[in-house]
């Protein structure tokens, strides 16, 4: 019977593996480590009891330190379907199976409902966008806003730019939330999309300078994607940000709230090496681009705040024109609220693009694009 103690919190621990982070998961993880700590204190005797006793403590004080942050710092966490996306090898994670999947947002304080629609995923494993079947490819690339999260499939910034073009074009959106410049590059590297990027006439990647946080591996849920490094003066692809038991221990501490609160602040924006390690890859994508589909690539650039990068040394002015020293053309995508007053560019409670948004971009976009009518 006693070794029940031991059984509970390890069956506990793969359930818990096996469906998903979410606010509390840190919590529930620290409260079985705590239950198999007691369990081991009842089964073994000495010097080994003595140091599960201490470890327990400590546990029990990291159980109290979570409690209070997950009670006084809840997050909105957006519900989808367990079957939505998953471990992916090359990208490190994306959807897994074609289908309709509807998503949910709320507020944890009130209950309002942020957003609630309907993802759908074609049979290429993309965010479906209506088009033509076939012809001259456009391939929009980058992350969740992009992919239009929290956004009908007929607000999606490739959807809209297809409407504007009366869809005579093919428009391909590769966009997946939490993708950054490193899965672009990773999959022109790797060639995965070759038999969708046949008739390739332009790429289009949606960027940020906090972007530059995910190609350093910063944030938890980059622990999957792929890792760049430079060497040389050119990024050099290492493998995962994190793997084994590493990546394992630090996505469980990055969804916690004690790490949201307590250290996730102290870790401050990215510093020069970052931006030229984020600039570098985008670069080498564009690079890739032109040697692997002969086509341009257009980067979307949306300037964020100056103070985010003032450790850098950079501004989004400086950023804009070291990616066009690497090749690429950029199209600012700075909208001034002021001038779409009556407008709601953001999605309430939520902070991604609204379809209205999106619409603008597309139709920065499209004028490019009718500027070089060559591209296509």
């Amino acid at each position: 019977m006693r070794y029940l103690f031991l059984l509970i919190p390890l069956a506990g621990a793969a359930i818990l593996y096996n469906t998903g982070y979410t606010n509390y998961t840190l919590l529930i993880s620290l409260t079985l480590g705590f239950l198999f700590l007691v369990g081991v204190m009842i089964v073994v005797r000495g010097r080994l009891r003595d140091a599960a006793l201490v470890i327990a403590s400590i546990v029990l004080c990291l159980i109290v330190a979570e409690t209070y942050e997950v009670i006084t710092s809840r997050r909105s966490l957006a519900e989808l379907p367990a079957d939505f996306a998953d471990s992916r090898p090359v990208l490190g994670w994306g959807p897994v199976k074609a289908g309709s999947f509807n998503a949910k947002k709320t507020d944890p304080k009130t209950g309002a409902v942020i957003y609630e629609t309907t993802y759908t995923i074609d049979e290429h494993l993309l965010r479906q966008t209506s088009s033509a079947a076939s012809g001259p490819t456009v391939a929009f690339f980058g992350d969740s806003f992009m992919f239009g999260e929290g956004l009908p499939d007929d607000q999606t910034l490739p959807q809209i730019f297809s409407d504007l073009t009366d869809r005579k074009l093919r428009v391909l959106n590769f966009a997946f939330p939490g993708y950054g410049p490193q899965q672009f590059l990773r999959a022109l590297e790797t060639r995965m999309y070759d038999d969708l990027l046949r008739e390739a006439g332009l790429v289009v990647f949606e960027t940020a300078a906090w972007h530059a946080e995910r190609t350093a591996c910063s944030p938890p849920f980059t622990l999957r994607a792929p890792r760049y490094v430079m060497r040389d003066g050119a990024p050099v692809y290492v493998g995962a940000c994190a793997e084994g038991l590493t990546r394992l221990a630090r996505e469980i501490l990055g969804h916690s709230a004690a790490f949201r609160a307590l250290v996730q602040p102290a870790q401050g924006p990215p510093n020069r090496a970052d931006i030229d390690l984020y600039i570098a890859i985008v670069g080498r994508a564009a690079t890739l681009a032109r040697e692997n589909y002969n086509v341009p690539t257009l980067v979307l650039y949306l300037p964020y705040t100056p103070a985010y990068l003032e450790p850098s040394g950079y501004t989004n002015e400086e950023i804009m024109q070291k990616l066009r020293d690497t090749g690429v053309e950029v199209l600012s995508g700075w909208i001034n609220p002021l001038d779409y007053a009556n407008l709601t560019l953001v999605i309430p409670g939520d902070g991604h693009p609204t379809g209205a948004a999106n619409r603008l971009w597309a139709e920065g976009i499209k004028s490019w694009l009718d500027r070089n009518e060559h591209t296509l």
